[in-house]
């Protein structure tokens, strides 16, 4: 049937509104819902003023367009709106192309050949004596190149930046793009240069975007073809419209690392951002080893980077519903678009765990057991099991960790965990602690300092792990005074990427120790060295498996997601074939008896398969780590359970 003339709706701009021009549109009831009450439109004497508010002009225009023909209205589309709407149907063609191909890839039945692509990268100039790509390498770049836009969530260490540098340098000898935006933490900068060196020198030029505004605008203007922008998301954000320029000046592929980084939810300035940004990149890569690190809805920001017009997502709430509501079906709807590699298929050696018992004696023993009996008279004050691990955990569980790794932790403040210096009623605890630091070495810090001083003979390079901050100090202090050899320190008071970066200002000193600048230094220095650092500031964009190869835990806590990442800090693609990463594990021990040390491992033991498989397996889903570190740290239910029956006097 034809619609007649009384059904034609013409549609046009005036300004920043939106003109609907169709006099029935104003007593027609789902009209007068759609206008009147979900877009809050003005009647006019024609049909609807529908007027620019938050949302794009683009997008309204689209919306309109797509109720009016749904109702079966004819739409007669003036100027821009013809545009907008023409440029939207080509936009969900493209990415339905998109869909078809990623999908035909993931089945085996993909259009492009890595031979081809290999000739491609060659005649390029990659460089295949220093980077001969694995096969799950050669993988990720076929499926990018098939997926346009693409999102690589393999694990840390399977080498995502190469393959992002194969995507890029295909691109560009094809001669689709000019540019490469790499956006990151500031830890990722370096790995980035060192790796385009390797691979592509003097094909692909990398420049930092830093400094103050005047001198960032001075490199945006000086950008030519052929280079890599490293920019932090603080930077990212506060430079969007620049670099909304710069996009507009040349064909772009941004990268976003780390892009776990822009998952918040609601509000924020990162995903924002970077988000629009996207809408003006000719190809989208996302990289993560970790993208839900809490939540499904983590993918949510991520997503739109890869498709800001929300084809993967749809709107913010709806997505959170889907999530809530079948998660897998979600992420089976997004597949095509993620490739995954898991730890297995990197065909690195295991690493070796050695634990050692380190007994506890003198006055640190006497203040471990007074912690462990004022925990026990707590639960004793309580009637049930309940009450009971409640009492617990305002006890907080990890004042026994602090204690069985340095009870002069529990003299200070952890700004970390948010934990006040301990007050205790009990005299003799308190004169205990207050003169400790001043009468013994805690015991595990003095094993430490003896394994540390025998790999140092073997020329070896050790990385040394705590949680507690004031531990790291007490323990570099140890190592420099009893060891001759080099000792660096990284911990959450030398600037994040985001704190340096928002703090930068044009008289910035360019001396300044950084996080990246410490770990170059002990990764370069010849011979033994070694880095004294906690999980929290080193278990993302950060490489040390160049030179080191050994790994001393001075503490662990029930944090089972942070353990395993700081592992893969040494324990990575890149690694020599004949060389054994090794684990030493310390234990607290008071004559033969057990600690909550025991408890950790027993409880990380338990998770380790679980959480192996989080975020080293082959299937993408959600850590669902806390918003709170000291919750990880202090363990689930289940751990309190058996710290419960532990003081209770049950075996562990």
């Amino acid at each position: 049937m034809s619609i007649g003339v009384d059904r034609e709706v013409e549609l046009t701009v005036d300004g920043v509104d939106v003109l609907v021009r169709q006099p029935a549109l104003k007593t027609d009831r789902l009209a007068r819902m759609f206008f009147g009450s979900l877009l809050g439109a003005e009647p006019t004497e024609n049909g609807w003023r529908c007027i620019e508010r938050q949302t794009p002009k683009s997008t309204l225009i689209v919306r309109i367009n797509t109720f009016l023909e749904t109702k079966g209205w004819k739409v007669k589309r003036v100027g821009i709106v013809d545009e907008t709407v023409q440029r939207e149907v080509e936009r969900k063609k493209s990415f339905q192309r998109a869909r078809d191909s990623a999908q035909e890839f993931r089945q085996g039945q993909g259009t492009i050949a890595f031979a081809d692509v290999k000739s491609t990268l060659d005649g390029f100039g990659w460089n295949t004596s220093d980077r001969q790509l694995r096969t799950h390498q050669e993988l990720g770049i076929l499926h990018a190149l098939s997926a346009v836009n693409a999102a690589n969530f393999s694990v840390p260490g399977a080498g995502k930046t190469a393959i992002a540098l194969g995507v890029a340098a295909a691109h560009m000898a094809k001669g689709t793009l000019d540019l490469v935006v790499v956006v990151g933490p500031l830890a990722c900068f370096g790995p980035w240069e060192r790796e385009t060196r390797a691979t592509l020198g003097g094909r692909l030029a990398t420049r930092r975007i830093r400094g103050s505004a005047s001198r960032r605008l001075a490199l945006y203007s000086s950008t030519s073809a052929r280079e890599l922008l490293l920019l932090s998301f603080a930077t990212t954000a506060s430079d969007r419209p620049r670099l909304i320029e710069l996009f507009q000046r040349f064909r772009v592929m941004l990268v976003v690392d780390e892009s776990h980084r822009v998952k918040r939810f609601r509000g924020g300035l990162w995903a924002p951002a970077l988000v629009e940004l996207s809408r003006y990149a000719r190809v989208r890569l996302i990289l993560s080893g970790t993208p839900m690190p809490q939540h499904g809805r983590d993918l949510f920001s991520q997503l739109n980077i890869l498709w800001p017009s929300g084809e993967l997502t749809g709107p913010r709430d709806s997505f959170a519903a889907r999530v809530d509501k079948d998660l897998k079906e979600v992420l089976r709807d997004v597949q095509p678009f993620i490739a995954r590699t898991p730890k297995e298929a990197l065909g690195l050696k295991p690493y070796v765990i050695a634990q050692h018992p380190v007994s506890m004696a003198g006055t640190q023993a006497e203040i471990y057991d007074l912690i462990e009996s004022q925990f026990r008279r707590r639960i004793d004050g309580a009637d049930t099991w309940k009450d009971k691990i409640e009492s617990l955990k305002r006890a907080r569980p990890i004042r026994l960790l602090q204690a069985a790794t340095n009870p002069d932790l529990l003299n200070r403040l952890d700004s970390y965990y948010r934990l006040p210096q301990i007050e205790s009623p009990s005299p003799t605890l308190m004169q205990r602690l207050s003169a400790f630091r001043f009468t013994e070495t805690p015991a595990k810090s003095a094993f430490a300092i003896k394994l540390v001083d025998d790999l140092a003979r073997d020329g070896q390079k050790v990385v040394c792990w705590s949680n507690f901050v004031p531990n790291l100090d007490q323990f570099a202090g140890l190592v420099k005074s009893r060891l001759r050899i080099p000792c660096f320190q990284i911990d959450g008071r030398v600037a994040t990427a985001e704190e340096a970066d928002d703090g930068e200002t044009s008289s910035t000193p360019p001396e300044a120790e950084t996080r990246e600048r410490i770990i170059e230094n002990f990764l370069n220095t010849e011979g033994a060295a070694v880095l004294v650092t906690n999980p929290a500031s080193c278990s993302e964009s950060i490489s040390l498996h160049r030179t080191c190869h050994n790994a001393i835990y001075l503490d662990r806590t029930y944090d089972c997601a942070l353990f395993l990442q700081s592992i893969d800090r040494v324990h990575r693609l890149g690694l020599p074939e004949d060389v054994t990463v090794n684990v030493h594990i310390l234990m607290a021990t008071i004559d033969g008896r057990e600690t909550i040390d025991h408890l950790v491992d027993i409880s990380l033991n338990r998770k380790n398969d679980a959480m192996r498989h989080l975020l080293e397996g082959a299937e993408l889903r959600p850590i669902e780590m806390s918003a709170d570190p000291l919750d990880d740290a202090e363990g689930t239910d289940e751990d309190l359970a058996d710290l419960l029956r532990f003081l209770l006097g049950e075996d562990a």
